[in-house]
């Protein structure tokens, strides 16, 4: 399916102050594949991520674990966040963002941050790439196979993605994804919000699933961070399981061009159109 794709300099949110405070407002490029009036996971992931990752800290930190819970569809329109500190600390920080329409609270997302410390380099103990992902699509452009949605993710167009589908749950599968534009307007995207962007892809990886008879949706997703990425492209090697009341998992390990960066796990709601 052939998509108009955003610009580098397009963006999937834009944040505005005023007398009220600051308010967050999301694209089209924001948009998800189940309700055209709500967001991917995919940008609620970023949004809670970035500001996970803008709570003033004592010494250097950083986050290393995120769990994310979405209680609604998050809708198109401006949002608010009520940002808190759990737990405060110069070894572990404990972190909680709220993220509210008007006064309904449709999401949240908790953070746990890690002092950092140079002086023990020496443990350093990488993950390597594994062999299943194969290459990205470094020196061509990504291939995009035929969404069977009820309505085109807008966000689909905010990345450039390239998946490579089982015929079975259980079995391994891959997709490489990037981030093609900013993901706040007027702002360099930080690898730990770009990361956060893609994640949510994990939750459909490896679900062998006819889109067009039922649905797969993510309410939560944890995201456990070794480290930021340095490479754009990340590597989503994951299996979904799924139960015959309705309930399935997702899981998957996260990958830059270098190794290992990140695990996920995320919930799924399934149910027949």
């Amino acid at each position: 399916m052939e998509l108009e794709l955003a610009d580098p300099e397009d963006a999937i949110y834009r944040e505005e102050t005023d007398s009220s405070g600051a308010r967050l407002i999301p694209s089209e490029l924001s948009s998800g594949p189940w309700n055209p009036e709500h967001q991917h996971g995919g940008a609620v992931s970023a949004l809670l991520a970035r500001a996970l990752t803008r709570f003033d800290s004592p010494v250097p930190m950083r986050l290393t674990r995120m769990t994310l819970e979405m209680f609604r569809g998050v809708p198109i329109r401006p949002l608010r966040i009520e940002p808190e500190i759990v737990r405060a600390g110069r070894r572990i920080q404990s972190l909680e963002v709220r993220l509210f329409d008007e006064e309904t609270l449709v999401a949240r997302a908790t953070g746990l941050r890690i002092r950092t410390d140079a002086a023990v380099a020496e443990l350093d103990a990488p993950g390597e790439p594994d062999p299943g992902l194969g290459d990205p699509p470094l020196d061509r452009p990504a291939v995009r196979r035929d969404f069977d949605l009820p309505a085109m993710p807008g966000f689909i167009r905010a990345v450039d993605i390239e998946s490579r589908p089982v015929e079975r749950c259980g079995t391994p599968a891959t997709i490489w994804a990037r981030l093609r534009c900013r993901f706040m307007e007027g702002e360099d995207t930080s690898p730990i919000v770009a990361l956060a962007s893609l994640v949510d892809f994990a939750s459909g990886t490896g679900n062998a699933l006819d889109y067009s008879k039922y649905t797969s949706i993510n309410p939560d997703l944890s995201v456990h961070f070794l480290r930021e990425p340095r490479s754009d492209w990340i590597g989503i090697r994951g299996t979904t399981l799924r139960a015959a009341d309705g309930i399935g998992q997702s899981h998957a390990r996260i990958y830059d061009l270098e190794g290992l960066v990140a695990t996920v796990d995320a919930s799924l709601l399934l149910s027949r159109r």
